[in-house]
Protein backbone atom coordinates (compact mmCIF):
# COMPACT_ATOMS: atom_id res chain seq x y z
CA UNK A 1 0.00 0.00 0.00
CA UNK A 2 1.48 3.48 -0.63
CA UNK A 3 1.69 5.88 2.13
CA UNK A 4 2.23 8.98 0.16
CA UNK A 5 1.09 9.95 -3.38
CA UNK A 6 1.54 12.74 -5.53
CA UNK A 7 -1.35 12.89 -8.36
CA UNK A 8 -2.20 15.70 -11.20
CA UNK A 9 -5.67 16.36 -11.56
CA UNK A 10 -7.26 18.12 -14.40
CA UNK A 11 -10.83 17.54 -13.15
CA UNK A 12 -12.77 16.21 -10.25
CA UNK A 13 -14.58 13.02 -12.60
CA UNK A 14 -11.04 12.08 -13.33
CA UNK A 15 -10.17 11.95 -10.33
CA UNK A 16 -12.66 10.24 -8.51
CA UNK A 17 -12.09 7.15 -11.19
CA UNK A 18 -8.40 6.94 -10.62
CA UNK A 19 -8.79 6.84 -6.77
CA UNK A 20 -11.92 4.38 -6.90
CA UNK A 21 -9.56 2.24 -9.38
CA UNK A 22 -5.91 3.07 -7.18
CA UNK A 23 -8.31 2.08 -4.24
CA UNK A 24 -10.08 -0.67 -6.21
CA UNK A 25 -6.72 -2.65 -6.73
CA UNK A 26 -4.99 -1.71 -3.05
CA UNK A 27 -2.85 0.54 -4.10
CA UNK A 28 -3.86 3.40 -2.05
CA UNK A 29 -6.42 3.76 0.76
CA UNK A 30 -8.09 6.31 2.96
CA UNK A 31 -4.72 6.60 4.51
CA UNK A 32 -2.68 7.28 1.61
CA UNK A 33 -1.23 11.17 2.13
CA UNK A 34 -2.61 12.27 -1.09
CA UNK A 35 -1.50 16.10 -2.62
CA UNK A 36 -3.32 16.70 -5.79
CA UNK A 37 -1.76 19.21 -7.66
CA UNK A 38 -3.96 20.87 -9.99
CA UNK A 39 -1.58 22.44 -12.48
CA UNK A 40 -3.21 22.93 -15.71
CA UNK A 41 -2.97 26.16 -17.11
CA UNK A 42 -3.79 24.44 -20.93
CA UNK A 43 -7.63 24.84 -19.61
CA UNK A 44 -9.30 27.81 -21.72
CA UNK A 45 -11.19 30.03 -20.89
CA UNK A 46 -10.65 30.49 -17.15
CA UNK A 47 -14.37 30.28 -16.35
CA UNK A 48 -13.68 27.04 -17.68
CA UNK A 49 -10.91 26.41 -15.68
CA UNK A 50 -12.87 27.55 -12.55
CA UNK A 51 -15.37 25.46 -12.63
CA UNK A 52 -13.25 22.23 -13.17
CA UNK A 53 -11.15 23.35 -9.71
CA UNK A 54 -14.96 24.34 -7.97
CA UNK A 55 -16.03 21.04 -8.62
CA UNK A 56 -12.94 19.47 -7.55
CA UNK A 57 -13.16 21.25 -4.12
CA UNK A 58 -16.78 20.38 -3.92
CA UNK A 59 -15.82 16.34 -4.63
CA UNK A 60 -13.41 16.77 -1.79
CA UNK A 61 -15.63 17.93 0.60
CA UNK A 62 -18.42 15.77 -0.27
CA UNK A 63 -16.89 12.40 -1.02
CA UNK A 64 -13.64 12.29 0.35
CA UNK A 65 -14.05 14.45 3.46
CA UNK A 66 -12.18 11.95 5.80
CA UNK A 67 -9.37 11.40 3.53
CA UNK A 68 -6.17 12.40 4.24
CA UNK A 69 -5.64 14.96 0.89
CA UNK A 70 -3.57 18.35 0.04
CA UNK A 71 -5.18 20.21 -2.78
CA UNK A 72 -1.89 22.18 -4.40
CA UNK A 73 -3.14 25.06 -6.57
CA UNK A 74 -0.12 26.69 -8.54
CA UNK A 75 -0.85 30.16 -10.52
CA UNK A 76 -2.97 29.70 -13.50
CA UNK A 77 -0.79 31.12 -16.21
CA UNK A 78 -1.76 30.27 -20.01
CA UNK A 79 1.42 31.28 -21.28
CA UNK A 80 2.98 28.78 -19.65
CA UNK A 81 0.74 26.35 -22.26
CA UNK A 82 1.53 27.99 -25.28
CA UNK A 83 5.06 27.99 -24.49
CA UNK A 84 5.21 24.26 -23.77
CA UNK A 85 3.53 23.40 -27.00
CA UNK A 86 6.10 26.21 -29.85
CA UNK A 87 7.88 23.60 -32.11
CA UNK A 88 5.98 20.61 -30.52
CA UNK A 89 4.86 18.25 -33.58
CA UNK A 90 1.80 17.52 -31.27
CA UNK A 91 0.53 19.82 -29.13
CA UNK A 92 -1.20 17.56 -26.61
CA UNK A 93 2.39 15.54 -26.72
CA UNK A 94 4.02 18.97 -25.72
CA UNK A 95 0.71 20.07 -23.25
CA UNK A 96 0.68 16.18 -21.33
CA UNK A 97 5.08 16.31 -21.21
CA UNK A 98 4.59 19.62 -19.24
CA UNK A 99 2.07 18.96 -16.89
CA UNK A 100 3.42 15.63 -16.13
CA UNK A 101 6.94 17.19 -15.66
CA UNK A 102 5.49 19.44 -13.31
CA UNK A 103 3.85 16.57 -10.78
CA UNK A 104 7.90 15.07 -10.98
CA UNK A 105 9.38 18.34 -10.10
CA UNK A 106 7.00 18.97 -7.09
CA UNK A 107 7.26 15.28 -5.82
CA UNK A 108 10.72 15.65 -5.51
CA UNK A 109 10.79 18.79 -4.21
CA UNK A 110 8.79 17.34 -1.45
CA UNK A 111 9.97 13.86 -1.04
CA UNK A 112 6.94 12.34 -2.74
CA UNK A 113 7.86 8.91 -4.17
CA UNK A 114 5.26 8.07 -6.29
CA UNK A 115 3.07 10.11 -8.70
CA UNK A 116 0.11 9.62 -10.54
CA UNK A 117 -2.58 11.88 -13.21
CA UNK A 118 -5.87 12.11 -13.99
CA UNK A 119 -4.94 12.09 -17.41
CA UNK A 120 -4.24 8.04 -17.19
CA UNK A 121 -8.09 8.04 -16.74
CA UNK A 122 -9.66 10.56 -18.60
CA UNK A 123 -11.35 9.03 -21.90
CA UNK A 124 -10.29 12.13 -23.87
CA UNK A 125 -6.35 11.39 -23.55
CA UNK A 126 -4.37 8.79 -25.41
CA UNK A 127 -3.48 6.68 -21.99
CA UNK A 128 -0.17 4.54 -23.74
CA UNK A 129 1.55 7.42 -24.74
CA UNK A 130 0.86 9.50 -21.52
CA UNK A 131 2.27 6.03 -19.88
CA UNK A 132 5.20 6.30 -22.48
CA UNK A 133 5.58 10.05 -21.13
CA UNK A 134 5.70 9.21 -17.67
CA UNK A 135 7.83 6.49 -17.60
CA UNK A 136 10.73 9.09 -19.43
CA UNK A 137 10.00 11.03 -16.26
CA UNK A 138 10.63 8.54 -13.99
CA UNK A 139 14.06 8.12 -12.10
CA UNK A 140 15.47 6.58 -9.15
CA UNK A 141 13.20 8.95 -6.67
CA UNK A 142 10.11 8.96 -8.53
CA UNK A 143 7.78 6.34 -10.12
CA UNK A 144 4.40 6.19 -11.84
CA UNK A 145 1.48 5.08 -10.25
CA UNK A 146 -1.60 4.09 -12.54
CA UNK A 147 -4.70 1.58 -12.33
CA UNK A 148 -3.57 -1.71 -13.91
CA UNK A 149 -6.88 -2.68 -14.81
CA UNK A 150 -9.69 -0.85 -17.13
CA UNK A 151 -12.37 0.16 -14.63
CA UNK A 152 -15.39 1.21 -15.59
CA UNK A 153 -15.78 5.27 -16.13
CA UNK A 154 -19.19 6.55 -14.94
CA UNK A 155 -20.52 9.36 -17.15
CA UNK A 156 -21.75 11.50 -15.03
CA UNK A 157 -21.73 11.78 -11.18
CA UNK A 158 -24.01 15.21 -10.22
CA UNK A 159 -21.33 17.63 -10.94
CA UNK A 160 -19.97 19.71 -13.32
CA UNK A 161 -18.62 17.76 -16.13
CA UNK A 162 -16.75 19.27 -18.55
CA UNK A 163 -17.06 17.91 -22.63
CA UNK A 164 -13.66 18.41 -23.88
CA UNK A 165 -9.93 18.07 -23.08
CA UNK A 166 -9.77 21.51 -21.41
CA UNK A 167 -7.39 23.59 -24.24
CA UNK A 168 -8.99 25.82 -27.00
CA UNK A 169 -8.08 24.08 -29.87
CA UNK A 170 -9.82 21.52 -28.08
CA UNK A 171 -12.81 23.76 -27.56
CA UNK A 172 -12.68 24.70 -31.25
CA UNK A 173 -13.03 21.18 -32.24
CA UNK A 174 -15.66 20.26 -30.03
CA UNK A 175 -17.48 23.76 -31.24
CA UNK A 176 -16.87 22.59 -34.80
CA UNK A 177 -18.05 19.03 -34.21
CA UNK A 178 -21.54 20.62 -32.99
CA UNK A 179 -22.08 23.24 -35.24
CA UNK A 180 -20.37 22.69 -38.77
CA UNK A 181 -21.01 18.71 -38.99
Amino acid sequence: MIEKIAIHTCCADCLIHLIESLEGEKQISQETEITLLFYNPNIHPKTEYMERLNALKIVLKEKYPDWKIKLVIPDYKPQEYFESIVGKEERCLGCWEFRLSKVFEYAKAHEIRYISSTLLGSHYQDKATILEIAKRLEDKDTQIVFPQEEHEHAINRGFYKQNYCGCCYSLNEKLWEKYVK
